[in-house]
């Protein structure tokens, strides 16, 4: 079964700490970190399936989220914002950017993102290696 990891960069403790809390009772193992370059120099990367960057406090380097696509060509890269709209991040959120949402109290919309993520990495898993056993646990 592929590891449900996922890196979390986002500089406010208080947020981050109340994401890792949803995304450990989804059943989600979450590393937090405050910025994108610790996150890339982070040796554990390849060990994540996603990394979830928070925009209201980050803001993100291309040249990082290039070196992260090419060194993670499966890595899922997700933005969490206030916002609806971020014109200065148009590059960014076009070139780099799985999916993008809304912050909010239980942040249903990312978790089932995020099951279909893990979801799809098992089936890729299960196509590279020709083995059949891996699957999701029902919820």
């Amino acid at each position: 079964m592929v590891k449900k990891s996922i890196i979390l960069v986002d500089p406010d403790e208080e947020h981050s700490n109340a994401l890792c809390s949803i995304l450990k009772s989804a059943e989600y193992e979450s590393f937090s970190v405050s910025s994108l370059s610790e996150a890339a120099a982070n040796p554990k990367m390849k060990r994540h399936s996603a990394l979830i960057i928070d925009l209201d406090h980050s803001s993100p380097d291309n040249r990082i989220l290039r070196k992260l696509r090419q060194e993670h060509p499966t890595l899922c890269l997700i933005g969490l914002s206030s916002r609806s709209f971020h014109p200065e991040l148009k590059e960014t959120l076009s070139r780099y950017i799985d999916a993008c949402f809304v912050k909010s109290a239980e942040y249903d919309e990312l978790l089932y993102w995020l099951k279909a993520v893990f979801a799809s990495s098992v089936h890729k898993k299960g196509e590279n290696t020709g083995s059949e056993g891996d699957s999701l646990e029902a919820d």
